[in-house]
């Protein structure tokens, strides 16, 4: 009984219950502004690494699929293209960001329901037009912004349910 009460699994004790949901909230929101700060960081990394690196192609594909050529040469293309990505210092830099993203992200599943984390990850679109401009020198069109403002005020309602749904859930139960 102990240990499914330490795992959640007992309803209305443990890590799962309606009250710990509730408290983590913003422990979450926390976790998750991070985690998209850390994905974010890695997008602009990686596209500055990309771009260095210029249009990435495997010109023998096409003659293989005509039958021209054989797999190997196709393979040993691709393994050139695989090093010359990887031995880009910028890439892995965008990979640790992007790694961090993934592992707070795994801690916010273990605290949170997947309906209130996943949506929060869509606040990644929202940085990166804040911060292509600056950092890339891109341009956002007016139509990207009303999406991305769109896509805030998505993550804002799905937040705001949360509070309604624990709370309306606490008064059916009983808990606070």
């Amino acid at each position: 009984m102990e240990q499914a009460r330490r795992s959640g699994s007992v309803p209305g004790e443990g890590y799962g219950s309606l009250s710990d949901r509730k408290s983590r909230k913003w422990p979450t929101i926390i976790i998750m502004t991070l985690a998209v700060v850390a994905v974010t960081v890695g997008d602009l990394i990686m596209s500055h690494a990309m771009r260095e690196l210029g249009p990435l192609t495997v010109p023998s594909l096409p003659h293989w699929w005509d039958g021209k050529l054989g797999l190997t040469t196709v393979a040993y293309e691709i393994y050139e293209l695989g090093w010359r990505i990887f031995t880009q210092p910028l890439v892995w830099a965008a990979i640790g960001f992007m790694l961090t993203f993934l592992i707070l992200w795994m801690i916010a599943l273990s605290w949170s329901d997947l309906t209130f984390v996943m949506p929060l990850t869509a606040l990644t679109y929202v940085l990166n037009a804040v911060l292509v401009g600056p950092a890339l020198g891109e341009h956002v069109s007016p139509l990207r912004w009303a999406g991305t403002l769109l896509i805030a005020l998505g993550v804002a309602l799905v937040s705001a349910d949360v509070d309604s749904e624990t709370e309306t859930a606490c008064d059916q139960t009983g808990q606070t």
